[in-house]
């Protein structure tokens, strides 16, 4: 059954949420200023066996995407949104699946109500503080509050540059040289992604960049009950690497998938081999409850 819908979240933010296909759920969280461009694969892989639910961040695609307060853009409030997707849906039990803003979410999700959770899996992303390895560098992290400063100086100029600089060729470039290996990511895979974060309201955008470099869910993963598939590509310059490795040690029941020369964007790089090692893992969990 494929169904769409808003709801208010506890603050009266209107969320979008949306399913496809029927059977056990899969919840898929995206990266920041994403609103889907990396699941197609995947989805295409697991619709006909399982209920896939999609939903947008406040401040992205079909949700409110400038939410009256600013301090509502964190991680926490993502997972508590969530929650109320899957009580809206009734949903009891899901297998979370997270890519890179995303496995921050779904980790948190699962401190705020592991019941819920039949398995993790984190794709392409860190446990904590991403922007402190963001391209083996400190920089964007001590840049990220004068960039904020900036903005509230003039927002509608700052908003202006952002839309025009981002969608544009130069961008592409730059950014797939940077994030993207394009001897195995199609650039009608990733456009999408740009013109998405070149529509997002600027303030919003640094408002839950702020969040997340902040977040740390190290004191989660030893908690963790269910099993974890972590997945992260070799050459990823984002997240890098050995964040997952740490991550799948963290998590009692967990194994690592490497997608070699995967960069970011290991979904739309490296289909085949996700689709294959997250249906062996579906099939190789408990069966639902109930």
């Amino acid at each position: 059954m494929n169904r769409t819908s808003l709801l208010s979240a506890e603050d009266g933010t209107q969320i979008w949420y949306g399913t496809l296909g029927s059977g056990p759920a899969i919840v898929l969280c995206d990266g920041l200023a994403c609103d889907g461009f990396i699941w197609p694969y995947l989805i295409d892989e697991l619709v006909s066996d399982y209920t896939i639910v999609r939903w947008h961040y406040r401040g992205h695609g079909r949700s409110e995407n400038k939410p009256e307060n600013l301090d509502s853009m964190t991680i926490p409030q993502l997972a508590r949104d969530l929650k109320a997707v899957l009580d809206a849906l009734e949903i009891e039990e899901a297998v979370f699946a997270g890519h890179s803003l995303g496995v921050q979410v779904i980790l948190e999700y699962y401190g705020l109500d592991p019941e819920r959770v039949r398995g993790l899996i984190p794709i392409c992303g860190s446990y904590k503080r991403p922007l402190d390895t963001l391209f083996n560098t400190h920089y964007f992290r001590e840049m990220l509050p004068y960039v904020r400063n900036l903005v509230s100086i003039s927002p509608e100029r700052a908003q202006i540059f952002w839309k025009t600089v981002i969608p544009s060729k130069l961008s592409y470039l730059m950014t797939t040289a940077a994030a993207v290996n394009t001897r195995l990511a199609r650039g009608r895979d990733f456009l999408p992604y740009l013109d998405h974060v070149a529509n997002m309201h600027l303030p919003t955008f640094l408002a839950l960049l702020t969040s997340a470099s902040e977040h740390d869910a190290e004191d989660i993963l030893p908690t963790v009950t269910v099993p974890a598939l972590v997945i992260a590509s070799e050459k990823d310059e984002m997240t890098p690497l050995f964040r997952s490795e740490e991550m799948a040690e963290l998590i009692p029941d967990s194994r690592l998938l490497v997608l070699p020369k995967g960069t970011h964007v290991g979904p739309i790089e490296h289909p085949d081999l996700i689709n294959e090692a997250v249906r062996k893992f579906l099939n190789e969990l408990p069966p639902p409850k109930g």
